[in-house]
């Protein structure tokens, strides 16, 4: 394999962008012969959900964005050149190669020279690709990508058995033609693991090894000759260098990226350009070691080995504040910075400090102490800072086991029980109990219990339960248990329950948020109260009053909307009504929808008005079933001021969906109205099932159909 790779190294000149060369001249004019300008056309796909009897994925969706930001930022691919897919149906799969070759045809028709680039992040076997219950096997595959009419094509797979796609059909290494020709043709394919092997993703790095460190590399991870410009070659290579070394241990086992590469031409093609972006990260010969880049959400923006004086690195980062963290084997350094477009942001030696004094607890042992920097004096008393016992230290940082403040105290540490009728203040850390009756402040993080009547802030992580009459704020990530009768705010990850009288914020939860006003960026399991916003995924459930999300799994309540499940109008006839319309909210498998119906003739003529909630079960490729019950209020024959009916409805609908714009569905129905006037034919075409008298009021049963399309 070393061999083949160090092959790949002499014949990798290719990627996404030629190199700047010398100008073209035609002898017998001695002029330059205009290039043609280069354009760049992206497919990305990211498809979680690989079928019955696979697990989902977590981050094939992001993958694609990671991978479509990079190219954005640096990659010279304009935004609406980009075709950026999730977990698309095959339908809108196949739409996508169809827009790429109507937009590769476009700019070759106006002169352009362009380069395609095909990227799938998802679920395969040996024989293709997965879509949900759908696969697209990759002949079928590799015929959609050459049907891209592009003088270059640039296909990258990180799936598991994605190594099959490569060898379909022999391919191999070609070196390029040493013609001084710059308009180098063919295709490049790369797949995350050999043809026998799992594609892995790790909660860690927040998605799959393999893309992980391919955004890394392109980032300027992988530019191994320091000139600011990624290559194919650079960035192969360290994709799987890393990919290797990060899998040699997991239960998947190690995982090799393979490649198919068939280029004929000469010059290095550049993937990316760190010279076409003004934000960027240098960090400093001085500084070696395993390097992790964080923004200000928390996840893993670019991740890198660097050997001590092996040069400055520089990485192309969104503007923004990052958080970096250097193993450089014997210890772990922090440090924190922003990066700003138009100047230089440089992260030196001199910018970190050093993490690993961090006082842990080993199982059985006390607290390690460095007596040079800190002292332990067990019992604290005071009445306002600094009218303290722990001011009998003058130099170093003190630690208590338990410390009683009448109106303020502070400490470096607490490893014990802390309590105040004013506030307690704490530079470091909490391990135990504080209670305070006006407020708690801790510089680091609490692992325990933290209550009190006025307000918690803890600027680390906490674990544990905290709870405050007022509000709760949490700089990093949260275990356990957040609850306020005002405010939970966590700009981490929260895993457990928020809990409030008013409003929940986190930046995202696995588990629940329980408040009126729930807010969150990504929710693994509930959001319940009367208003919820998720701007990200909901992997669960929205419960409220109104709901809002970017993508959601199920949303029951009143008004429920998510950007990607789109709404729908429907439009139906049934027994009841002639003429049906109703405004339908979906997420991936529940909907609701508010609705009138008209029927104008005959004893049955009337109008009714009503909202419902339903499940929507997908059964095959285009075909689904939806399940549910509305609920309407009806004024038989306009007379408006009568006592109406009430109605019932239970539908069971069998649906094709033809594409996302048009679907054909109908079925059986169970209906139960209360007529509150009594004495009148229930609205519609009339046939009942049962009728009970209630006097005065009249029960009506009867079954009935449904048939209409949604738009």
């Amino acid at each position: 394999m070393i061999a083949l790779i160090s092959l790949a190294a002499l014949a990798l000149g290719s990627a996404l962008e030629v190199a700047p060369r010398e100008p073209v001249y035609d002898d017998a004019a001695a002029v330059p012969v205009p290039q043609p300008q280069t354009r760049r056309v992206a497919l990305i796909v990211g498809a979680n959900d690989g079928g019955p009897g696979r697990v989902k994925l977590r981050y094939a969706g992001s993958d694609a964005k990671a991978l479509s930001r990079v190219l954005a930022d640096v990659g010279g691919i304009d935004r609406r050149d980009a075709f950026v897919l999730i977990d698309p149906s095959p339908t809108q799969f196949l739409d996508g190669f169809r827009w790429a070759q109507d937009r590769v045809a476009r700019a070759r028709a106006a002169g352009e020279r362009v380069q395609f680039l095909f990227y799938y992040s998802g679920h395969a076997d040996d024989r293709g690709v997965h879509l949900g219950t759908s696969q697209v096997d990759y002949p079928r595959l590799r015929g959609l990508i050459h049907a891209v009419d592009a003088q270059v094509r640039l296909g990258l797979l990180d799936s598991c058995s994605s190594g099959a796609f490569v060898r379909l059909k022999g391919g191999k290494m070609r070196p390029p033609l040493s013609t001084g020709d710059a308009n180098i043709q063919g295709h490049a394919f790369l797949t995350s693991s050999s043809a026998e092997e799992a594609a892995q993703e790790s909660d860690r790095i927040g998605g799959s090894y393999f893309t992980h460190y391919l955004v890394s590399g392109l980032r300027g991870a992988a530019d191994v000759n320091r000139d600011r410009r990624v290559t194919l070659h650079e960035a192969y290579r360290f994709a799987f260098d890393e990919t290797l070394a990060g899998t040699e241990t997991t239960l998947g086992r190690a995982q090799h990226p393979v490649y198919d590469i068939q280029l004929v031409g000469t010059g290095d093609l550049v993937m990316t350009d760190l010279r076409e972006t003004t934000a960027t990260l240098d960090i400093h010969s001085s500084i070696g070691g395993r390097v992790y880049v964080r923004d200000s959400d928390g996840r893993l923006a670019a991740e890198l080995y660097k050997g001590v004086g092996a040069g400055a690195v520089s990485l192309a980062l969104e503007p923004g504040r990052y958080s970096v963290v250097i193993d450089d084997g014997a210890n772990k350094w922090r440090g924190t910075v922003d990066v700003r477009p138009g100047v230089q942001n440089e992260l030196t030696r001199a910018a970190l400090t050093s993490v690993g004094a961090e006082m842990t607890t080993m199982r059985g042992d006390e607290v390690p102490i460095d007596p040079s920097q800190y002292r332990v004096i067990p019992v604290q008393f005071g009445f306002v800072y600094p009218l303290t016992t722990n001011k009998l230290e003058k130099t170093r940082k003190v630690i208590n086991h338990f410390s009683l403040n009448l109106i303020v105290g502070r400490a470096a540490v607490i490893d014990g029980v802390e309590i105040a009728s004013g506030a307690n203040w704490v530079d470091e850390r909490v391990r135990g109990v504080q209670l305070a009756a006006g407020f708690n402040y801790v510089g680091g993080g609490v692992h325990g219990f933290q209550s009190t009547a006025g307000f918690n802030l803890v600027r680390g992580d906490m674990r544990g339960v905290q709870g405050a009459a007022g509000f709760n704020s949490v700089g990093g990530d949260g275990r356990g248990v957040q609850a306020a009768a005002g405010v939970n705010v966590l700009r981490g990850h929260m895993r457990g329950v928020q809990a409030a009288g008013g409003v929940n914020w986190a930046r995202s939860v696995g588990g629940a948020q329980i408040a009126p006003v729930n807010v969150s960026k990504e929710v693994g399991g509930a959001q319940v109260g009367v208003i919820g916003v998720t701007t990200g995924k909901v992997r669960g459930a929205q419960v409220g009053v109104f709901n809002y999300a970017d993508e959601a799994d199920a949303q029951i309540g009143v008004l429920n909307i998510t950007r990607k499940g789109g709404i729908y109008a429907d439009i139906w006839t049934s027994d009841i009504a002639a003429f049906n319309l109703a405004v339908k909210f979906r997420a991936k498998y529940t909907y609701s929808f508010l609705a009138i119906g008209l029927h104008p003739g005959g004893e049955g003529r009337g109008f009714m008005s009503g909202l419902g909630f339903g499940g929507h079960i997908p059964i095959k490729q285009r075909f689904y079933l939806d399940i549910d019950l509305g609920s309407y209020w009806q004024q038989p024959k306009f007379k408006f001021r009568d006592n109406p009916s009430v109605l019932g409805s239970l539908r069971v609908m069998f649906g094709w969906q033809d594409n996302r714009r048009l679907a054909v569905w109908g079925g059986p129905t169970l209906n139960l109205d209360v007529d509150l006037q009594g004495g009148r034919q229930r609205m519609g075409y009339g046939w009942t099932l049962q009728r009970v008298p209630i006097d005065p009021y009249e029960m009506r049963v009867w079954p009935g159909f449904v048939l209409g399309v949604s738009l």
